[in-house]
C-alpha cells in the first residue's frame, strides 16, 4: 500500500470533522466524541483541535504522520475513557452494581457504540500507520533510503 493511500482514511476522517460537528450540535448525534457530551467546553476544545488537525493535514500533507499520531493518541484515550468512566460512575452509585437493577443500555447507547467503533477504529489505524511511517522516515534519515530487493519489486 502506498504512503498516500495509507493516510487516506485518517485524512478523510479529519477533513470530515466539520460534518461531525454540525451533526453533533444541530441533531445532537455525537459520533466523534461521545464521552465529552456532559462537558461542552472540553467537547468544543476537542472539536477545535480536530479542525486544526484537519487544516494541518490538508495544508501540510507531509505532517500527516505526526498529526495522526498525536490526535489518535488523544482519541484512543478518550475512547478508553468513554467505556471506563460510565463503569466507574455506576460502581460508585451502587453499593454492589452486580446485584442492583443496572441497565447498561441506558449508558452504552447507540452513540457510544458508534463512537467506540468509528473513533476507536480510526484512531488505532491512524496510530499504527503513523508509527510505521515515522519509523520509516527516521530510518531513512539515519541510514538513507532503502533500496528494494528483488522480492519487493
Amino acid at each position: 500500500m502506498s504512503g498516500s493511500a495509507r493516510y487516506s482514511i485518517p485524512r478523510l476522517y479529519y477533513l470530515v470533522t466539520p460534518a461531525f460537528i454540525v451533526l453533533d450540535y444541530s441533531a445532537g448525534v455525537s459520533v466523534r466524541v461521545a464521552v465529552l457530551d456532559g462537558l461542552p467546553l472540553y467537547k468544543s476544545l476537542y472539536y477545535g483541535f480536530c479542525v486544526v488537525c484537519g487544516v494541518l493535514v490538508y495544508l501540510l500533507p507531509t505532517s500527516s504522520a505526526v498529526v495522526a499520531l498525536v490526535e489518535s493518541s488523544i482519541n484512543i484515550l478518550l475512547t478508553i475513557l468513554s467505556v471506563f468512566l460510565p463503569y466507574v460512575h455506576t460502581v460508585m452509585l451502587y453499593d454492589d452494581a452486580l446485584t442492583q437493577q443496572w441497565n447498561p443500555m441506558a449508558i452504552f447507547d447507540a452513540s457510544y457504540v458508534i463512537n467506540l467503533l468509528l473513533a476507536g477504529g480510526i484512531a488505532v489505524i491512524a496510530f499504527k500507520e503513523s508509527s510505521e511511517a515515522l519509523s520509516r522516515q527516521f530510518t531513512d534519515a539515519m541510514l538513507g533510503p532503502r533500496r528494494p530487493n528483488s522480492k519487493e519489486r
